[in-house]
């Protein structure tokens, strides 16, 4: 059985602050993670909430531990690689470009069998609410098709069923976004055991808040960048 992503918080005093931790490389998005409880071994799924001290704004991002570090100037933790740089540019833009979404989201990292027409796909939700779910690597679905999701593994309290879902956005890449079918009372309890039990979940989460003493003139701390491999 795949073991579940571990779920992680950040909280930076600005957007400003956060935006000094973040680094492009070679076209990925590194990020340090100072450990507290939790060891974060390499090769792991995270998923990492970050939040603002000035803002009620959070934004979700699931990576992978690229590198650990465990000695350098008594630093302890993780690098985390992020496959894309789009949050790097949104908030470049300013507190508008991290702006929420009026219905809350909660981000995670669940396997999920989506069967469409009585063929199966497997893919991962990446986030919930209420009403509906964002889905990546479901490719070869259009926007209006009804499909129906299981999860992979579910140990309570996530539902294994997660009953009928309609397709309302679907990218060529197989980025999708699927809205609960209301009227399907599996879907609609299901949808509501979902959200409380990621809810749950990242209750219990570890944080870890930005340094007093960091980003004050200039520098920041944090170790040296972990050597990245060339995309192949």
């Amino acid at each position: 059985m795949e073991r579940p992503a571990t779920l992680l918080k950040c909280r930076f005093g600005n957007v400003d602050q956060m935006q000094n931790h973040l680094h492009v490389v070679d076209g990925r998005m590194l990020f340090f993670y100072r450990e507290g409880k939790v060891r974060l071994e390499g090769g792991s799924r995270v998923v990492i909430e970050f939040s603002f001290g000035d803002s009620e704004q959070v934004s979700p991002l699931r990576g992978w531990v690229l590198a650990r570090v465990d000695t350098e100037g008594g630093n302890r933790g993780g690098w985390i690689e992020f496959p894309d740089t789009k949050l790097v540019k949104r908030i470049g833009e300013g507190r508008q470009g991290i702006a929420g979404r009026h219905q809350r989201r909660l981000g995670c990292d669940l396997l999920v069998e989506i069967k469409h027409q009585g063929y199966p796909r497997l893919a991962r939700i990446i986030d919930v609410s209420l009403q509906s779910a964002r889905v990546v690597g479901a490719s070869g679905l259009e926007s209006g098709a009804e499909v129906e999701l299981r999860l992979i593994g579910a140990e309570p309290p996530l539902p294994p069923s997660l009953g009928r879902t309609q397709v309302v956005r679907a990218d060529p890449g197989g980025d999708l976004a699927v809205r609960f079918v209301r009227s399907d009372v599996v879907a609609r309890v299901a949808a509501g055991k979902l959200f409380a039990a990621v809810q749950e979940a990242w209750a219990a989460a570890p944080e870890m808040t930005h340094p007093p003493l960091c980003c004050q003139g200039g520098r920041v701390l944090e170790p040296t960048l972990p050597h990245m491999k060339a995309r192949t």
